[in-house]
């Protein structure tokens, strides 16, 4: 029996991007990057359930969108569920991680 959890194929990256929660914005880099959220290569972290703006340069585009952690580990970053976002920017941004082959 598989343990699998996700629900949306992964691009494994890596994306350029960045972050905005508590202490500012910060750059960092994207991978494993979904429909339904990603994870972040960084060395500082939010705790879980914080909220947070992730950025993420795909297809030539930024998308910002609205974020809550999920999972963090210490060395290699921390993981995000996209939420609560626009649904036009969703669309927009679901049909780029298509047009790659998510």
């Amino acid at each position: 029996m598989s343990s699998e959890r996700r629900t949306y194929k992964r691009l494994m990256g890596p994306f350029e991007g960045g972050w905005d929660g508590a202490s500012g914005m910060r750059e960092c880099r994207v991978t494993d990057l979904s429909q339904g959220g990603c994870f972040i290569d960084a060395y500082a972290s939010n705790p879980v359930g914080a909220r947070i703006t992730t950025a993420i340069k795909v297809g030539g585009q930024t998308f910002q969108l609205r974020s809550e952690v999920v999972y963090v580990d210490r060395v290699q970053g921390f993981a995000v569920r996209f939420r609560d976002n626009d649904p036009l920017v969703m669309k927009a941004f679901v049909d780029t991680l298509h047009a790659l082959g998510a």
